[in-house]
């Protein structure tokens, strides 16, 4: 995640081809990443430099984010590429990204 935007690279790959733009999806990845993003986040713990290391600090996106960053990818992409789908099952959240690729598929868009 960059300046609080969902990186691109964190589960699709988008390229354009003559048939227009691409959207590359694993769903293995998308999977991990929404996995991640339900994980709760740790409670602030007080920290003295006495104590050796300090806590790990994870900046996760939300599910939010993740369904967020997958629909303005989807917004001019002509080609949605699905590998793994066997995984979207498992995705939480899994309604609301198969609900952005049925409004993909109601403007023409095309699933492979």
């Amino acid at each position: 995640m960059v300046d609080g935007r969902v990186s691109r690279r964190d589960f699709l790959r988008l390229r354009r081809t003559e048939r227009g733009k691409v959207v590359d999806v694993s769903c293995h990845t998308l999977f991990m990443r929404c996995a991640d993003a339900t994980l709760p986040v740790p409670a602030d713990l007080e920290w003295d430099p006495g104590m050796g290391e300090p806590p790990a600090v994870f900046d996760r996106p939300s599910l939010e984010h993740l369904v967020e960053a997958f629909a303005e990818d989807m917004r001019d992409a002509q080609v949605l590429r699905v590998a793994e789908p066997e995984w979207m099952a498992s995705v939480h959240g899994a309604e609301r990204f198969e609900s952005v690729i049925a409004a993909f598929r109601a403007r023409g868009g095309i699933v492979e």
